[in-house]
């Protein structure tokens, strides 16, 4: 059976603590995950940051991602879903 790449949006909302892009960057790094895009910035709440990450994987590798990100001690909460813009051009194509 194939598995099939699709895009993913993961969302993580954190602490504001140095150090903490680079640790999940790591997760990605030891996966061999490339992303095709990262943001951070500041989210809703005070002295909370939000974290956008989008990789091109399977829902099984992504979910594994999320619950590593989610072990991080400043990690709050983690969000995936399947980017709907892209799964909408497939079908158009």
């Amino acid at each position: 059976m194939k598995t099939e790449h699709k895009e993913y949006t993961i969302t993580a909302y954190t602490e504001d603590y140095l150090g903490l892009i680079s640790r999940i960057n790591a997760i990605f790094s030891r996966r061999r995950i490339s992303m095709v895009n990262f943001n951070v910035g500041p989210s809703e709440m005070k002295c909370i940051k939000k974290f956008v990450i989008v990789i091109r994987e399977t829902e099984e590798s992504v979910q594994k991602i999320t619950r590593q990100m989610e072990k991080q001690v400043d990690v709050l909460e983690v969000h995936y879903h399947k980017n709907p813009h892209l799964t909408t051009m497939e079908y158009a194509s």
